[in-house]
């Protein structure tokens, strides 16, 4: 029997962005990502449920899995890997016209014992990297609304 454990990351940031600006950045760069592996245009509307393979370099592979996408509040994806399932979901609430706290959430589950030790001992280095790899998504929107 496999050997399960969850980790989670969470960040939250309020942002001086409108709530539709961060939401449509996030989307063009997942229809993006989709076009480059199916050839695919789907619409916004349609991505709940929608599931792709995907390539990660040259030796990894997985499959992305829209969990809930309702435009413009919660973007929520499963990446599914041999040996690893990470759940992430962006959630975006109005504070105001040009405000939003953008609340992000990812679990990962290792499969199998011995990927369960590799990432346990992997996130000790890794854990941080995530989350200043997060959070440089999120200065980049902020960056790319203000125009800087």
């Amino acid at each position: 029997v496999a050997q399960k454990r969850r980790k989670i990351v969470k960040i939250i940031k309020t942002l001086d962005v409108p709530r539709q600006f961060i939401f449509d950045q996030i989307a063009a760069s997942s229809l993006y990502d989709i076009y480059q592996h199916t050839g695919r245009s789907p619409k916004i509307a349609s991505l709940t449920g929608l599931e792709y393979k995907k390539t990660f370099g040259k030796h990894q592979s997985g499959r992305i899995k829209f969990d809930d996408v309702e435009e413009p509040s919660v973007y929520a994806f499963t990446t599914s890997t041999n040996k690893n399932i990470f759940k992430t979901r962006w959630e975006l609430h109005k504070l105001d016209d040009k405000s939003t706290d953008v609340i992000i959430t990812e679990t990962s589950q290792s499969l199998g014992m011995v990927q369960n030790i590799n990432d346990t001992v992997m996130s000790f280095i890794f854990g941080k990297v995530k989350k200043r790899q997060m959070l440089a998504i999120l200065d980049d929107i902020t960056t790319s609304y203000h125009g800087r």
